[in-house]
C-alpha cells in the first residue's frame, strides 16, 4: 500500500470513528434536551467545542432540536438560547442556527455566548428599526442584564407599531357590520400579544373587549387616543412606516398559536406539533 492509499485509509477510519462518536453524542444531547437540563447541556456543548469544529456542533444541535421540536419556533429558540444564557434575546426573529454558523470557532461555551450575543444584539436593533417583531421580549427581565442596551429601541418600536395597529383597527371599526373583530394582526404585536393572552382572548374578540384593550394599550404607552391619526402621520414622516415585518417562520408560529387557542376558546389538536400555548406563559 503506498503512502497516499494509507493516508486515505486513515482519514476514512478517523471519519467513521468521529461519526459514531457524534451519533452517541446526539442521543445524549437529545436526552438532556428532553429533560430540560440546561446545566448538563452547557457542559456537553463546552466539551464538544474543545474537540470538534463549530459548524459540526451547530449542525448536531440543529438536527437534535428538529427531531424533538419539529417546527416549534419558540421552543427551539428557547432551548438553544438557554444553553448560551441568551434567553433575553428570545424574540430575535432569525434562523438561530444560521446566526450561530456566522461566528468564529469559539474557545468554549462562554466565548460562544459572547460572540453570539454581539451578533444577536445587532440583529435585534435592526429588527426594531425596520418594523420587525417585538414579540417575546420581556423589558423587566432585560433591564437587569447586559441586554438592556436594546430597551430604548424596543420601547420605541412597540410605541410605533401600537400607533399603526390602533389606527388600522380604528379605520376598520368605521365600516364594521358585526360585533366581532378578527384580531390576528393585534396578536402579532408585542403588547397586543401580552394583553390578549392575559385576558384569555382568542382569534375573534368582541368590539367591547377590543375597546378595553385599546384603552389599556394607550395607557401603557401614554398615547392620546384622540391623536392616533395625527401621530401615525408624524411617524410616517419621520420614520420608516413599515410594521408587522415578521419572518415567515415566526409568522407561521404566531398564526399556529392563535389557531391552537380556537376561534372562541376551543383548542385545535391539529397544531399541537407546532405550538403548545404553555410555552409562552412568561412572555
Amino acid at each position: 500500500m503506498n503512502f497516499r492509499s494509507q493516508e486515505n485509509t486513515n482519514q476514512k477510519r478517523e471519519y467513521h470513528i468521529n461519526y459514531f462518536r457524534m451519533e452517541e453524542t446526539s442521543e445524549t444531547l437529545k436526552d438532556y434536551l428532553v429533560q430540560n437540563d440546561i446545566e448538563l447541556l452547557r457542559i456537553l456543548i463546552n466539551a464538544l467545542i474543545k474537540e470538534h469544529k463549530w459548524p459540526d456542533i451547530v449542525e448536531l444541535l440543529k438536527t437534535s432540536t428538529e427531531s424533538l421540536y419539529k417546527k416549534h419556533w419558540l421552543k427551539t429558540h428557547q432551548m438553544v438560547l438557554s444553553i448560551f444564557e441568551l434567553t433575553e434575546l428570545l424574540g430575535v426573529d432569525c434562523d438561530i442556527f444560521s446566526e450561530m454558523n456566522l461566528i468564529a470557532q469559539p474557545e468554549g461555551i462562554e466565548n460562544a455566548s459572547d460572540l453570539l450575543f454581539e451578533n444577536l444584539i445587532q440583529l435585534a436593533m435592526t429588527q426594531f428599526r425596520s418594523g420587525g417583531s417585538t414579540l417575546f421580549f420581556n423589558v423587566d427581565k432585560i433591564s437587569k442584564t447586559r441586554f438592556a442596551i436594546i430597551i430604548p429601541e424596543l420601547i420605541e418600536a412597540r410605541y410605533r407599531e401600537t400607533i399603526f395597529i390602533l389606527s388600522e383597527f380604528d379605520e376598520m371599526l368605521q365600516t364594521l357590520t358585526k360585533e366581532w373583530i378578527e384580531a390576528a394582526r393585534l396578536w402579532r404585536r408585542g403588547y397586543g400579544f401580552q394583553l390578549l393572552r392575559a385576558r384569555n382572548h382568542r382569534l375573534l374578540i368582541h368590539v367591547k373587549d377590543y375597546k378595553v384593550i385599546r384603552n389599556l394599550l394607550a395607557k401603557e404607552l401614554g398615547i392620546d387616543l384622540k391623536n392616533i391619526a395625527e401621530e401615525k402621520d408624524r411617524l410616517i414622516r419621520e420614520n420608516n412606516s413599515d410594521y408587522l415585518q415578521l419572518s415567515q417562520e415566526l409568522d407561521v408560529f404566531v398564526l399556529s398559536y392563535i389557531i391552537s387557542l380556537g376561534v372562541m376558546g376551543k383548542f385545535d389538536p391539529k397544531y399541537r406539533s407546532l405550538i403548545d400555548p404553555e410555552d409562552s406563559e412568561e412572555f
